[in-house]
């Protein structure tokens, strides 16, 4: 092979190499950039928070990451958990209850509870430090809590939990077999663990809402499916909603009122975040400017509600920071 020869075939491998076909997609896979985010923590062992948006499907999130992790390399193994239903509840009671997560690091099934006598905040804070260890030692493979819905837990245990890890990481700096993550709402900025990252869980990109309709619906026009997606916005809530009608009726809605009544009892709660935003005046009108879909400025004084209500997302834009309606969805609702 002649130089020139062996020039060009260098240089078109190089090409090959460098472009991948699947990468468009990466780019534009927004929920996926915060999985590989949260992944690369939690396999290095590090503590992750996660802010969830309304209607941001973070059950279905944390069971596909779970999954993600026990199957790749190296393995961890998770356990997901919600504590919603530990809101309003008695301390004592949420200290079992969380004892007793730990406790099922690392342990086949889900066991009756061992009898466990929890009197005070220094006692639960031993005695998931206790079961750490345990899982540290006793484990088959590296471990992690996914749980969500931090922000019905009381503070106090929050930081009891958290201290009770940091001891933990501390005396196994370099060798931990456990970590955790925690998912909380948007509107519990006040949730971390340490200095541990702290990410936004994002709602699908276009192409990823298209693939998770595809994924209930089947095969569907690509036009139509666009458009869908679009509707929808991302939130994975509508995604789920829209997919699962389309299931049902064997194809995707074509009118707009025929998506909103598709959405079911999801369209009531944004109708409702509507009529309760419509009832302040420079909200209402920040919510009117945002209809067009183009990114405006940000404004936090009217911005962060219209956020944690469900209604907005910040985006980042070449000026900087920015807020743009979270769905056409939306727009529709308020008619």
């Amino acid at each position: 092979m002649t130089r020139l020869a062996r020039r060009i075939q260098q240089a078109q491998a190089a090409d090959a190499a460098r472009f991948d076909p699947e990468q468009h997609f990466l780019e534009l896979a927004l929920r996926g950039r915060t999985a590989r985010k949260a992944r690369a923590h939690l396999r290095r062992m590090e503590p992750v928070v996660v802010f969830t948006p309304r209607w941001s499907g973070v059950g279905r999130f944390m069971e596909e990451l779970a999954l993600d992790l026990a199957v790749g390399e190296p393995a961890v193994g998770c356990r997901t958990v919600g504590f919603q239903a530990l809101q309003g509840r008695p301390l004592a009671e949420c200290w079992q209850f969380v004892h007793h997560l730990f406790a099922q690091l690392g342990q086949r099934g889900w066991t009756p509870p061992a009898p466990t006598s929890i009197a005070d905040r220094r006692g639960f804070q031993w005695a998931i430090e206790q079961a750490l260890e345990d899982a540290h030692r006793e484990a088959p493979h590296r471990v992690a809590l996914l749980a969500h819905g931090a922000e019905f837990l009381p503070v106090e245990l929050l930081e009891d939990m958290t201290n009770a890890w940091r001891d933990y990481a501390e005396r196994h700096a370099d060798a931990r077999r456990a970590t955790l993550l925690l998912a909380g709402s948007a509107s519990a900025p006040w949730l971390h663990i340490g200095d541990a990252p702290r990410v936004e869980l994002a709602d699908f990109g276009e192409a990823e809402a298209a693939a998770a309709i595809v994924g209930q619906a089947g095969p569907v026009p690509v036009r139509h499916l666009e458009q869908v997606a679009r509707f929808s916005g991302g939130v994975p809530a509508a995604v789920e909603r829209l997919g699962a009608a389309a299931r049902t009726s064997g194809g995707l809605p074509t009118r707009r009122e025929d998506l909103v009544a598709a959405l079911g009892p999801l369209g009531d709660e944004m109708r409702g975040a509507v009529d309760i935003v419509a009832a302040h005046d420079h909200l209402a009108d920040r919510l009117q400017d945002l209809l067009s879909g183009e990114p405006l400025p940000l404004a936090r004084e009217v911005d962060e509600p219209l956020v944690m209500a469900g209604l907005a997302r910040t985006v980042r834009t070449p000026a900087g920071d920015a807020t743009a309606l979270r769905a056409p969805a939306i727009a529709t609702l308020v008619g």
